[in-house]
């Protein structure tokens, strides 16, 4: 059942608590700003020349498709990427530089996943760990 996002004024629709656009503004208080998170010069450089060898939204290291991650590629789209996703995020142990836990992404796709499967399994992880923050 749809419901409106739990953000006074927000009009969108949403399954659960906040739209993808407030549940990213209520997390910004903790996450830290973006280099202080890891990303910095080196790594835009780094995502840069990534896209340049792996341009479409869901390519993996090895110039596969993942349709776990992508629903680009769910959707049998063509999508040029914009981003360098971790396939395991940082704030869940995934590692900041290693080429087998990025993922080329468009930005529609980098903000389903985070605010589909990797809520999903941090609320998952919180629910089965009660010690884990």
């Amino acid at each position: 059942m749809r419901r409106y996002c739990c953000q006074p004024g927000c009009s969108r629709m949403v399954t659960k608590g906040y739209c993808p656009t407030h549940a990213r503004e209520r997390d910004q208080g903790t996450r830290g700003t973006a280099n202080e998170r890891g990303y910095t010069y080196r790594w835009s450089q780094y995502s840069a020349a990534r896209l340049s060898r792996l341009p479409i939204c869901g390519m993996r290291e090895d110039g596969s498709l993942d349709a776990v991650h992508s629903r680009c590629v769910q959707e049998h789209r063509t999508t040029v990427a914009a981003c360098t996703d971790h396939i395991i995020p940082l704030r869940q142990g995934g590692d900041m530089w290693s080429p087998d836990n990025h993922l080329s992404l468009c930005l529609a796709c980098n903000t389903w996943k985070a605010s589909t499967l990797e809520r999903t399994h941090a609320a998952h992880h919180h629910q089965h760990h009660p010690d884990a923050a």
